[in-house]
């Protein structure tokens, strides 16, 4: 049974996904379309995946391409794949890999580990489909926010983990445990604003299942609680953002990836990236009351996604 709360964010759902269908159409957006749009698992909110392939692909030289399956932010509560079209056309054509998209159930209609299944059941089919020209020795997870922690907890799993070779996770919530108080405590300067924080308490209760609390120390909710360096793939990328409440514990958890990883093997990478002078979600929300600060956030979105790419082709050997 619904209660206020569940149609609140149903309706507030229904508006973002109105904007993104028309902010992301093939007439406001020409350059950034998918090459298709597929189906692995559907069900009520849960969106089509989108599938970007690298617009100079050549299928004779390259038979087989590296893939990257993105998965979106929103708080576990709204956005869909959409969302992440800019980026994912950027790194396919850059990347020279195929960029699939996805959804998940979202909350709070959808409860803990609902999202979570979601990414595992959708990420296990994209590399099995006959269809695609996947190179499965190289599949790499990357997510933004809520969607960095879905891919931080869903690398770890036991059905994943052998399967990639990579994972980026994008100024992603790594521990759910720490609360809001904690997370903005951590921000370098308290005067810039966060319109994350006065909300995240209320987000992360309507995430969780409160008739069935679960362990917050769960690597699915918590990813930086991983044991040992063998939980994570080979090559692990983490993008902070300087005034982000999330970036001390990402930056945490890449110290405590990074000591596990010196003098082990060769073939393993960790590397942190910190966006400077910018807030989370800055590559979504342009800033229309100076001129100045916009040039720079375009500036940040282009180094961004400019670096993500340049890691890709590292992890898929490709040169630089």
């Amino acid at each position: 049974m619904w209660d206020l709360e569940h149609w609140r964010w149903a309706a507030i759902r229904t508006i973002v996904n109105t904007r993104l269908y028309i902010t992301r159409s093939s007439w406001l957006a020409p350059t950034t379309q998918p090459e298709q749009v597929k189906i692995y698992r559907s069900w009520l909110y849960v969106y089509p995946c989108r599938v970007f392939l690298p617009q100079d692909h050549d299928s004779q030289a390259h038979p087989k391409l590296p893939l990257v399956i993105r998965v979106h932010g929103g708080g576990f509560m709204v956005n869909n794949p959409a969302v992440d079209d800019p980026l994912a056309r950027h790194l396919s054509d850059n990347a020279h890999c195929i960029v699939v998209s996805i959804d998940y159930g979202k909350a709070p209609q959808n409860k803990f580990p609902t999202g979570y299944e979601d990414v595992v059941a959708q990420t296990l089919a994209i590399i099995d489909d006959p269809e695609l020209p996947i190179d499965k020795s190289r599949v790499v997870l990357s997510g933004t926010s809520a969607g960095g922690n879905l891919v931080l907890g869903a690398a770890q799993d036991a059905r994943l983990r052998d399967k990639l070779i990579g994972i980026n996770g994008v100024c992603p919530l790594v521990d759910i445990e720490r609360d809001a108080a904690t997370k903005m405590a951590t921000r370098p300067d308290p005067s810039i604003p966060d319109f994350i924080g006065d909300t995240y308490d209320g987000i992360a209760k309507l995430y969780l299942d409160g008739a069935n609390p679960p362990n917050l120390r769960d690597v699915r909710l918590s990813p930086i609680n991983f044991t040992s360096r063998q939980d994570l793939p080979a090559h692990v990328l983490l993008v902070g953002v300087e005034h982000d409440m999330f970036c001390r514990e990402a930056q945490d958890m890449f110290d405590k990836l990074k000591r596990l990883t010196q003098g082990g093997n060769d073939s393993e990478s960790v590397e942190w990236h910190k966006v400077a002078g910018q807030v989370h979600a800055f590559e979504n929300f342009p800033i229309k009351d100076s001129v100045e600060k916009e040039q720079k956030r375009v500036e940040a979105v282009e180094q961004m996604y400019s670096d993500i790419a340049k890691w890709l082709r590292r992890v898929f050997a490709y040169n630089v």
